[in-house]
């Protein structure tokens, strides 16, 4: 997300903290709003993720994960368009780590999980006005791939991606179990090393959260939807608990599982979008009027041709991968939520500046 501010108030937002009275909110621990650490669930429970490096700075050559990408096949990988419009993403994909040491030397992560990107192929009706604010057709074709030089097999494992039935048959899921007012069931899951509370610095550990499925004509996203948008749309399924993708989670993975396919190898685990865009989480997470949008993934189904034409892959004939957890057994569901504790405490200037720019922002970092 390009929340871009001077430096002066970069350097007031590091030092300077103010103190916030929010409603009441779940006591437990944030992190890219109330998720969890993926490797304290289980190793290799998402072994489709994958990180987008920033471009090493000439000082001290550090980087950090600036967007999310998702492992469809042996060398390809797909991602949010807007997460290959910026200069500052660079050409080097992480997989198979869910931990990554944001800030410092590309050296430090083992070479065997950094694989070249050869190829970054947008979609070609992306438009982007580049406003921070996400503006009417920003979101809309909001897809790319990566072409991979090195096969990602030797650490990774690609997931199929939903076919038009499956979205169908989740839109359906969706109209028949969210709750705007109370708890829904938790069908989606994102994850990505994306700006986490209370810092909201990027995480070292990649962070996963068990999301709603909304139907998309009650989305409250704030964006003009046409038929051009293939979007899908998510939010914490209790409102008594913020949960959310966040800056720096943009093009990664949107998790749905078939419940036809469950008894699988894959556990019937099917990519249904990548994180396209949403509120401050920032602001999100303190309460601000304004920022209690939905957030907005792409949706991939409507896109699977494109896919098909870009990668020369038939998406169909990728072998059905051997995953070792089923994320849906093993993330928080939230049914039930101690709002014991209360979120009024110190929350960082930044969360504070720029008030009046309330929108819909990018995610990527």
């Amino acid at each position: 997300m390009n929340n871009k501010l001077p430096y002066s108030a970069l350097f007031l937002a590091a030092t300077l903290s103010t103190n916030v009275i929010a409603e009441e909110v779940p006591s437990v621990q944030s992190k890219i709003l109330n998720g969890q650490s993926a490797a304290g669930l289980a190793s290799n429970l998402l072994p489709w993720q994958a990180a987008i490096l920033t471009v090493p700075t000439t000082i001290g050559k550090n980087v950090i994960s600036g967007c999310g990408a998702v492992i469809i096949s042996e060398h390809w990988a797909v991602t949010a368009a807007h997460c290959t419009d910026s200069a500052s993403i660079g050409d080097t994909l992480v997989a198979g780590l869910s931990y990554i040491p944001q800030g410092q030397s590309i050296d430090d992560i083992p070479s065997q999980y950094k694989f070249t990107i050869e190829r970054k192929i947008q979609h070609e009706n992306y438009y982007s006005s580049g406003s921070d604010n996400l503006q009417p057709g920003d979101a809309d074709y909001d897809i790319a791939v990566l072409k991979i030089t090195e096969s990602l097999l030797s650490v990774a494992k690609p997931i199929k991606v939903a076919t038009t039935e499956e979205q169908n048959q989740a839109n359906t899921q969706f109209v028949n179990t969210w709750n705007a007012n109370g708890y829904s069931q938790g069908n989606l899951i994102a994850s990505g090393w994306g700006k986490m509370a209370p810092s909201y610095k990027s995480a070292n550990e990649l962070q996963v959260v068990k999301l709603g499925g909304i139907p998309i004509s009650q989305c409250n996203s704030g964006y003009k939807v046409t038929s051009n948008s293939h979007l899908v749309c998510a939010d914490s399924n209790n409102p008594a608990i913020k949960k959310d993708a966040c800056a720096g989670d943009s093009g990664g993975p949107l998790i749905w599982q078939n419940p036809d396919k469950t008894g699988d190898s894959d556990f019937g685990l099917r990519l249904m979008g990548v994180t396209n865009s949403g509120p401050n989480c920032a602001k999100k997470n303190a309460g601000y009027e304004g920022y209690e949008s939905n957030g907005l993934y792409t949706e991939l189904a409507s896109y699977r041709n494109w896919i098909e034409g870009k990668t020369g892959l038939t998406l169909d004939n990728i072998a059905t991968a051997n995953f070792e957890h089923d994320p849906f057994k093993l993330v928080r569901e939230d049914e039930h939520v101690n709002t014991g504790g209360s979120s009024g405490g110190s929350v960082p200037l930044s969360a504070l500046l720029g008030l009046s720019l309330i929108g819909l922002l990018r995610r990527k970092h």
